[in-house]
């Protein structure tokens, strides 16, 4: 995967940034082989869901602390901004993420880290695209990247055709139709390998314990 992000090497403007535990190793990975100079941060993103239908996203909510509020859904559901259930849910999903974001990596980046930067959101497979998508419209909405470049050894084909229309660049190592179980795609399963624990200790707090307990 980085050999196929090798036009963003050594490039100063380029952040990586791992949008879940399972992209955690990928994007060392891929930081690690695309420069010293490349910052590689976990940022996850977690969807603010409608109390009346949890499949409904009112917007979302980053290990950051930012907010994105999608105010068409919510006022076509008279919900309104300053709702105090809204903000009490908001609250508990930051309060999650950034005892998440604490306990496995060092620290989230800050909005000056990212504003006019190259951003590679990398995750270890994309199927269903839910937290990819997320991810996506919560980059583009509060932060000002120069482009937005998605990343995965393994991305479904149909997937893949949705997000080049929000993104930059789509990179991936194969686009099949059908993905089935991660495990398939990995040699040795997609459990954290002692190796892959190695890469996380040099760039996680605490990886370890906390992918033993999970």
């Amino acid at each position: 995967l980085a050999r196929n992000l090798s036009e963003y090497a050594g490039n100063d403007d380029v952040v990586v940034l791992s949008v879940s535990r399972g992209g955690a190793v990928v994007g060392s990975v891929v930081a690690s082989m695309l420069g010293e100079n490349i910052p590689h941060w976990y940022y996850k993103v977690q969807t603010i869901p409608c109390q009346q239908m949890p499949r409904l996203s009112l917007g979302s909510v980053a290990g950051d602390g930012s907010v994105r509020l999608d105010n068409m859904v919510a006022q076509s559901l008279g919900i309104q901004t300053t709702d105090p259930q809204l903000l009490r849910q908001i609250s508990a999903i930051n309060r999650r993420l950034r005892h998440d974001q604490a306990a496995f990596h060092k620290t989230a980046p800050s909005s000056e880290q990212l504003q006019g930067r190259v951003v590679i959101v990398v995750d270890d497979l994309v199927e269903a695209g839910d937290t990819m998508r997320e991810a996506i419209m919560h980059l583009r909405h509060c932060f000002d990247a120069r482009r937005i470049i998605v990343a995965a050894p393994v991305c479904l084909a149909d997937l893949r055709k949705q997000l080049q229309r929000h993104v930059e660049g789509v990179v991936d190592i194969v686009s099949p139709l059908y993905v089935g179980a991660v495990s398939q795609w990995y040699a040795g399963g997609a459990n954290v390998l002692p190796c892959e624990r190695q890469v996380l200790a040099l760039m996680f707090s605490r990886a370890n314990n906390r992918f033993d307990n999970a």
